[in-house]
């Protein structure tokens, strides 16, 4: 019996695969600072710091933004919402639309997580060197380029 010759991808060499694991890895163990003492999941975070950077956003907008699914986004509101976070206002241009802002109590929340996911940002990128920092942040720019430009032709 003739062996076919198979190409072989050993994940642990496979960019795609690293770069999904470590961002998996590294949201789950940071979601522990605002999960433990603040009681906030991966998507209400996310939702929150997209709240907080935009001011105002729609929910669809929040899903394109962070990657996440529609259900996804609408759960996280909704419990923001229920727990007075966030608030929906009417869009006056289309009664159907509604926007998303921070509420006061929702905006003392982030401003109280912020700090300590900074510090846990901090502790993670310690292990690198100035340049080496530098150099990530310029890889990750050129593969972030890179996909877009190839899911684009």
């Amino acid at each position: 019996m003739q062996k076919l010759d198979i190409n072989v991808v050993q994940l642990n060499q496979f960019v795609p695969y690293r770069m999904v694991h470590l961002a998996a890895n590294i949201s789950s163990a940071l979601s522990k600072v605002y999960k433990q003492e603040f009681d906030i999941s991966i998507p209400q975070w996310r939702v929150l710091a997209q709240l907080a950077e935009h001011q105002k956003l729609y929910a669809k907008d929040i899903g394109e933004v962070t990657t996440m699914d529609k259900s996804k986004v609408s759960r996280a509101v909704k419990v923001l919402e229920n727990k007075h976070y966030l608030i929906r206002k009417t869009d006056k241009k289309d009664n159907r639309a509604a926007y998303l802002s921070l509420t006061t109590q929702g905006k003392m929340l982030y401003q109280k997580i912020v700090p300590k996911a900074l510090q846990w940002e901090r502790q993670l990128i310690g292990v690198l060197d100035a340049s080496e920092h530098r150099d990530l942040m310029k890889i990750l720019d050129k593969l972030d380029k890179q996909v877009l430009q190839a899911g684009a032709g």
